[in-house]
C-alpha cells in the first residue's frame, strides 16, 4: 500500500473541527476563548485538558499530551497513524488516496498474508487430532481456550505437511517460492522441505491481525527449543512484538503492558487472566518496540530474570527507554527470582500476587540511581563523585526537560551535591576541546535564545503573522538551530498563508522530540503585554535577531581582518555595516 499524500492530510485536517471531534468522545466546556474537560488520558479533577478552536489542537498542562485531531485519535482509540488518518476520512465522507513512492524497497507480495493464514489454520487443524501435543500444552496448564485466544497450533513431523495445504506446490514454481520467501519452506539444492516439523505453532500477529511469522516450539528435548521464523518481506523481528494484537483485542483501554521474553510466559500470563503482556521475538527490546508499545498505553513494565543476564537486559532497554521517556509516560522494571520465569511464577503463586509484584516493579530512574550507587563507596567523595560520571550518560540521553530535572535532583541529592554544582560538573567540556577556533561564529546568548523563542512560538500561535515579515534568508546567518527554525516556519506560512496551528505542526510529526516542544510552545500562555499586539511584537523580535547577525558578522569581519585580512568585498560590506549600525538602524530594513 502507498504512502498517504501530505496534501490530503492537510486537506483533512483543514476539514476537520477538531471541538466536535473530542466532544463526540470528551464533553467540553466553553473556557474563553478555548474549550476545557478533565483530561481523558490522566485521571484529574480539575479540568486541565484545552482544545484550541482557533489552532485546531489540544493540549493538557497536566500530563503534557497534545496534538491536532489524527492525534486525538491515535491516542484516544490506540490507531497507528495511518488508521487515524482512515478513520478521520471516513468521518469526512472522504476517501484515503495512496500514492505509489520511488522506493529501493521490492514491493510486498500480499499473497504471503494469504499463504501465511492458510498455514496457520493447518496447524491449528493437526493440534486438535494430535493427543501429543494436546497433553503437552494441558500439562503446561493452557485451556482449549487460550489456545484458541492465541491460534496455537501443531505441525507433524513430516518433511514435506504444506503440501496438504497447498496440492499444487510440486508444479507451481511461484509458490514455491512463496513459501521460501515467507520462511515456511527451506530450498537446498534442489531439495524444497518444510521448515517447522514437529512443534507447538505459535502465530504472530501484526496490528491488523495477519499472521506474519510463527514460532515453534519442541515438545520434549531437542534443538533449538524454539524455533523462529527468519526476517522475511513482511516479518522484521526487532519491530514486532507477540501478544500484542491480543492485548489490545483484550482490552479497549489498555492502561499498562508487560514485556516478558518468551511465547510461553505470554499465554500462560493470559490464561491466568493477566491479558496484557507481549513478548519480544528474541531480541532485546528496541526502540521501535517501545514507540509501538507507547502507542498502544502510557505504563511499560519490564520483566527480566534476577540474574546477571536480566540486569544486563534491562541496562541494554534502558538505552532505548530513555529517549522515549517523557511527561505522561511511565516504565518501570520487574526482576524475578533466580530460576523462575513468568509462566512458572504466576502458576506458582497466582494472579493476585503476581499483579502485587508488576504494582511493586522499580521506577526506571529509581533502578538507575540504585544500579549505579551499588558500583561506588557512597561514603567517599571520589565515589559520588564516579557516580556523578557514571550517571552522565544516562543523563544525555534523557531528552524531556522535566524528566532530566527529576533525574538531575535525584542524583544531586544522593551525590551530596547541589543542583547548581551538579550542573557545573556535567557541563565542564572535555580537556581535549580546542580552547578556540579560529573565525568561528559567537554563539547565541540568553537574550538572542528568548527573542527566537518569543517569534517561534508567536508564529505557532498565529501563523498569519509571517505574511508581514519579507526578506529573511539572513536567519540562516544566524549560528543557531532556533533561528533555522524561524526561517523554515516562515517559509512554510508564505507557502500556504492559510495554514492554521494544526497544520503547521503536521511538518514535524516524524521529528517527535521536536514536534513535543513546538506542541508545547503553541499552547503556551502569551504574556499579558504582549496581547494584543502580537504582530508589533514580532516584527521587534525580527529587527533585534537583525542586529545581532548583524554584529556577528562585523565581529567575524573585524577578526578576519586582524588575521588574514579582507577582500575588496569584504571591505565594502564592512562599511556598510558600520554605517548602519552608526545610523542606528531599527531593523525596518528586514522588511525593505
Amino acid at each position: 500500500m502507498g504512502l498517504i499524500p501530505q496534501h490530503f492530510i492537510h486537506e483533512l485536517l483543514a476539514r476537520v473541527d477538531i471541538v466536535d471531534l473530542i466532544d463526540s468522545r470528551v464533553p467540553l466546556k466553553k473556557a474563553g476563548a478555548n474549550y476545557k474537560a478533565c483530561c481523558p488520558f490522566h485521571g484529574e479533577k480539575t479540568p486541565s485538558f484545552t482544545v484550541s478552536q482557533d489552532k485546531q489542537f489540544y493540549h493538557c498542562f497536566g500530563c503534557g499530551v497534545h496534538g491536532n485531531a489524527i492525534g486525538f485519535l491515535m491516542e484516544y482509540d490506540r490507531l497507528e497513524f495511518p488508521d487515524a488518518v482512515e478513520e478521520l476520512a471516513a468521518m469526512m465522507g472522504m476517501e484515503v488516496p495512496r500514492e505509489e513512492t520511488v522506493s529501493n524497497k521490492p514491493k510486498v507480495d500480499t499473497t504471503l498474508y494469504d499463504i501465511m493464514e492458510k498455514a496457520a489454520n493447518y496447524y491449528q487443524k493437526q493440534l486438535k487430532s494430535n493427543k501429543s501435543a494436546i497433553d503437552y500444552l494441558k500439562g503446561r496448564g493452557l485451556s482449549g481456550e487460550i489456545a484458541k485466544q492465541f491460534a496455537i497450533g501443531y505441525v507433524p513431523g513430516e518433511w514435506r505437511n504444506l503440501e496438504a495445504v497447498f496440492p499444487k506446490l510440486q508444479q507451481d514454481k511461484k509458490l514455491q517460492q512463496q513459501l521460501v520467501d515467507c520462511g515456511l519452506m527451506i530450498r537446498k539444492d534442489n531439495s524444497l522441505y518444510d521448515r517447522f516439523r514437529d512443534r507447538i505453532m505459535f502465530p504472530i500477529k501484526d496490528k491488523r491481525g495477519r499472521v506474519i511469522a510463527f514460532g515453534g516450539r519442541v515438545m520434549g528435548q531437542g534443538e533449538p527449543k524454539y524455533l523462529n521464523s527468519p526476517e522475511t518481506p513482511i516479518f522484521h523481528k526487532s519491530n514486532e512484538l507477540y501478544g500484542l494484537y491480543q492485548a489490545r483485542q483484550a482490552n479497549r483501554k489498555l492502561s499498562r503492558l508487560l514485556i516478558v521474553e518468551g511465547y510461553m510466559d505470554v499465554v500462560a500470563l493470559a490464561q491466568f487472566g493477566i491479558n496484557y503482556a507481549v513478548a519480544t521475538l528474541g531480541t532485546a527490546t528496541t526502540a521501535s518496540h517501545l514507540q509501538q508499545l507507547f502507542r498502544a498505553t502510557r505504563e511499560l513494565v519490564l520483566c527480566f530474570d534476577g540474574d546477571r543476564a536480566g540486569r544486563d537486559a534491562a541496562l541494554r532497554a534502558i538505552e532505548h527507554g530513555l529517549q522515549q521517556m517523557r511527561e505522561g509516560r511511565e516504565i518501570r522494571l520487574m526482576f524475578l527470582p533466580d530460576g523462575e520465569d513468568p509462566d512458572s511464577m504466576v502458576r506458582k503463586v497466582g494472579k493476585e500476587q503476581f499483579e502485587e509484584m508488576i504494582g511493586k516493579a522499580t521506577p526506571l530512574f529509581e533502578f538507575i540511581l540504585e544500579h549505579l550507587s551499588a558500583q561506588v563507596d557512597l561514603g567517599s567523595v571520589s565515589g559520588r563523585g564516579q557516580l556523578v560520571h557514571l550517571a552522565k550518560p544516562y543523563l544525555d540521553k534523557i531528552t524531556d526537560p522535566i524528566y532530566h530535572e527529576f533525574f538531575s535532583s535525584a542524583l544531586a541529592e544522593k551525590a551530596k551535591l547541589s543542583e547548581s554544582k551538579l550542573a557545573a560538573i556535567i557541563e565542564t567540556p572535555s580537556q581535549s576541546q580546542p580552547a578556540r577556533k579560529p573565525l568561528q561564529s559567537k554563539p547565541q546568548n540568553n537574550k538572542t535564545n528568548k527573542t527566537l523563542q518569543l517569534a517561534i512560538t508567536l508564529l505557532l500561535q498565529k501563523p498569519s503573522l509571517a505574511l508581514t515579515i519579507q526578506n529573511y534568508d539572513w536567519l540562516l546567518t544566524l549560528p543557531d538551530k532556533g533561528s533555522k527554525l524561524l526561517h523554515q516556519l516562515l517559509e512554510i506560512i508564505h507557502k500556504t498563508p492559510k495554514i492554521n496551528t494544526s497544520l503547521l505542526l503536521e511538518h514535524w510529526r516524524d521529528n517527535t522530540k521536536l514536534y513535543d516542544r513546538l506542541a508545547s510552545l503553541a499552547m503556551t500562555e502569551r504574556e499579558e503585554r504582549i496581547q494584543g499586539q502580537e504582530q508589533q511584537e514580532l516584527q521587534d523580535c525580527v529587527n533585534r535577531l537583525l542586529l545581532h547577525a548583524r554584529k556577528i558578522r562585523v565581529d567575524y569581519l573585524q577578526q578576519k581582518a586582524a588575521e588574514h585580512g579582507l577582500t575588496n568585498q569584504e571591505k565594502s560590506e564592512y562599511r556598510q555595516l558600520l554605517l548602519l549600525a552608526k545610523q542606528g538602524s531599527n531593523g525596518n530594513s528586514a522588511n525593505k
